[in-house]
C-alpha cells in the first residue's frame, strides 16, 4: 500500500511479496497516483463516509433562528418572518412548482435586480418582515427575471430559505420554514 503525505515528501510502506513493489514518489510528484490500484479490503466504502466533495449541510428547519408565522397562509393574509439578530442577507422563497422567487438579496452591478424588498445589508439587522400574501416579484426563470407575478400563486408548500450566497454552491446552510398557502 502506498501512502503519501500532503507534505512534498511521500513515503512507501512495505508491501507483501505476491505485490509488486512499489517506488518512491519524487517530491515533485507527491500529488500523482499511483499506477496500480488501491488496496481497498481494509477501507469504507463512499456511501458510508460519503463523497470528499459532498461539503453539504443539511438545512436548518424550524428553528428560533427563522420562523414564520401563519404557517397556513392566505391570500389576503400577512405572512411574519421573525429572525434571530444578526443572520444572513438573503431571502428567497421555493414555489410548488419549484420557481424561487428573491424577496431580498444583495444588489450587484446588475440593475435588473431592482426587487429586493428592503436593502440586503438592512435586512441582516431585522428581527421580523412582514410580506403580504399578494406580492408580486420576477421569478429567478430566465426570460422571465424582469416581469413580476404572484409570488404565491397555487396551492402547495412554500419553503422559504434564509442565508447567505443563496445562489452559490459554497455556502452555509440556509434557515428554513415552511408556509402552505391555500388561495
Amino acid at each position: 500500500m502506498l501512502l503519501a503525505s500532503c507534505a512534498r515528501e511521500a513515503a512507501v510502506r512495505e508491501v507483501p511479496a505476491s505485490r509488486p513493489a512499489a517506488k518512491p514518489i519524487p517530491p515533485a510528484n507527491a500529488s500523482s497516483t499511483a499506477s496500480r490500484a488501491p488496496d481497498t479490503a481494509n477501507q469504507a466504502t463512499d456511501s458510508v463516509i460519503g463523497d470528499a466533495d459532498d461539503e453539504s449541510i443539511p438545512p436548518m428547519e424550524d428553528s428560533i433562528a427563522f420562523s414564520c408565522t401563519p404557517r397556513s397562509l392566505g391570500p389576503r393574509d400577512t405572512l411574519t418572518l421573525q429572525f434571530e439578530t444578526p443572520h444572513g442577507g438573503e431571502l428567497m422563497v421555493l414555489t410548488p412548482g419549484d420557481v424561487f422567487f428573491s424577496f431580498v438579496y444583495p444588489q450587484g452591478d446588475n440593475r435588473a435586480q431592482k426587487y429586493s424588498i428592503v436593502p440586503s445589508e438592512e435586512f441582516k439587522t431585522m428581527s421580523k418582515l412582514k410580506v403580504p400574501a399578494d406580492i408580486r416579484l420576477p421569478p429567478l426563470v430566465y426570460g422571465k427575471d424582469t416581469i413580476p407575478e404572484a409570488v404565491f400563486g397555487r396551492p402547495g408548500e412554500y419553503k422559504l430559505q434564509m442565508g447567505d450566497k443563496m445562489e452559490s454552491d459554497h455556502t452555509g446552510p440556509p434557515y428554513i420554514c415552511k408556509v402552505l398557502f391555500t388561495p
